[in-house]
C-alpha cells in the first residue's frame, strides 16, 4: 500500500517530525517496511512544512512550561521559573552568560597566549 502525501504529512505531524517514529507508523499503516531515511528524503522535499511542525512542537512545550509556572507545587514552579528566566531573561540579567553589544568604531585587538600547564608559575 502506498502512503498518500496527505497521510505522510499527517503521520509526520502526529509523530512530531520524528523521522524514525514516522517510519514505524507508516510501516504499520502500509504493512511494509519504511526507513527513516525514506521519511527524511520525503520530508525534505518541503522543509518549510517540517519547520512548521517543529515550531508547533516548541509552542506546545512553551505552553506546558507556562502551565508549570502557575503550579501549586512550589518546587515545580521554581524550576519552571528558573528555566524560563535563564533561557529568555538574559537581557534582564537572568542568563548564565553575559553578552556585550559593542557598537561604534572601536579598534579591538586581542592577544591570545597559550600557557603550558606543565610549567610551574609563581
Amino acid at each position: 500500500m502506498k502512503i498518500t502525501n496527505e497521510d505522510f504529512w499527517e503521520l509526520l505531524r502526529i509523530n512530531n517530525a520524528n523521522f524514525q517514529a514516522t517510519a514505524d507508523a507508516i510501516a504499520k499503516v502500509a504493512g511494509d517496511t519504511y526507513s527513516r531515511q525514506a521519511v527524511h528524503e520525503r520530508a525534505m522535499k518541503d522543509p518549510d512544512q517540517v519547520d512548521d511542525i517543529k515550531e508547533s512542537n516548541l509552542d506546545l512545550a512553551e505552553r506546558g512550561m507556562m502551565e508549570l509556572v502557575v503550579s501549586d507545587n512550589e518546587s515545580i514552579k521554581f524550576k519552571a521559573c528558573e528555566t524560563i528566566l535563564k533561557r529568555k531573561g538574559g537581557k534582564r540579567g537572568w542568563g548564565d552568560k553575559q553578552e556585550l553589544d559593542i557598537t561604534g568604531g572601536m579598534d579591538m585587538n586581542f592577544k591570545v597566549e597559550f600557557i603550558d600547564p606543565d610549567v610551574d608559575f609563581e
